[in-house]
């Protein structure tokens, strides 16, 4: 797995290639949670070029989505985790464990970013 990270603004663009399982999960994990260490907690993760995810990696997904929702800056502004360009294999994963309707999706990282 290779992560590369981008930080703008107001969002930080999170890029997850190869597999995330159960040896890589913990570096998407440790990689997360810096972000929220340094209060960051609006995050796209850019999946175009992930090949495979297993419970491990959805795992942190929902908890990341969890501890970024939990941080608000008003009522209306908060944290998030947002996807973009979720390959078709992954999107059948989302489907069927029910992230499709937990997650905003979008079909590339311009409109996601744009999206907070």
């Amino acid at each position: 797995m290779e992560i590369t990270h981008r930080r703008m603004n107001r969002v930080d663009l999170v890029t997850v290639a190869g597999r995330v399982d159960a040896a890589t999960a913990p570096q998407l994990k440790q990689q997360i949670d810096a972000l929220f260490d340094e209060g960051r907690y609006r995050i796209v993760l850019d999946l175009a070029q992930l090949e495979y995810i297993s419970s491990p990696g959805l795992r942190v997904l929902i908890e990341a989505r969890k501890r970024a929702r939990e941080w608000k800056i008003t009522d209306l502004e908060g944290g998030d985790i947002r996807i973009a360009n979720l390959p078709p294999r992954i999107k059948e994963v989302f489907d069927l464990t029910g992230f499709t309707s937990l997650f905003e999706l979008y079909n590339d990282t311009v409109e996601a970013v744009g999206s907070f």
